[in-house]
């Protein structure tokens, strides 16, 4: 099980570093890794768009407030700083926390902890109730002409969609043997 969460968070740190960073090389990576899986047909996109330096070209060309949570709905950002620094998590500097690399980077770090029970309550509920914009992202990428991005995105979401259903999977077993 350890195994799994650590691949998990590696999942999801690499997508933080694509769009915190714009470096895609562990995104290569995972991809590849995820040819033969479920995820196959968003893996096959992915490495297309790769190869033909597009998602480079577009990391290059969108504007950041594009990957910000209040681009798309209201929220409070203190409080959200407040939510993370109570979880844990320091903000770096000069990074916003709707930020969704910011996002994603604290999702892998939730993947981590120990406490099997804690770790999935708190990675469902902020799969839950932090990312339920990146439906928005990906329409506002693509409305914009990011197609590899809006890829990227779609990739994500069907993915953390299949993790929330195992959380809850898992936390319905776990309520059922207490």
């Amino acid at each position: 099980m350890e195994q799994a969460f650590s691949s998990i968070a590696f999942f999801y740190y690499t997508f933080s570093e694509l769009f915190l960073a714009k470096y895609y090389y562990y995104l290569n990576q995972v991809v590849q890794n995820l040819l033969e899986s479920d995820y196959g047909e968003h893996a096959t996109k992915i490495l297309k768009h790769i190869e033909e330096k597009k998602i480079q070209e577009e990391l290059e060309l969108v504007d950041s407030s594009l990957l910000l949570e209040r681009h798309y709905r209201d929220l409070d950002l203190n409080q959200l700083s407040l939510s993370y620094e109570h979880m844990g998590y320091r903000l770096e500097e000069n990074y916003e926390p709707d930020h969704l690399g910011i996002e994603l980077r604290l999702l892998s770090l939730l993947c981590t902890e120990e406490d099997l029970t804690r770790a999935y309550i708190n990675q469902y509920r902020f799969i839950h109730n932090r990312l339920g914009w990146l439906r928005e992202l990906e329409e506002g990428l693509r409305k914009a002409g990011f197609i590899a991005l809006g890829d990227c995105i779609s990739f994500l979401r069907s993915f953390m969609k299949d993790h929330k259903a195992y959380l809850m999977q898992e936390l319905r077993i776990k309520l059922e043997e207490d």
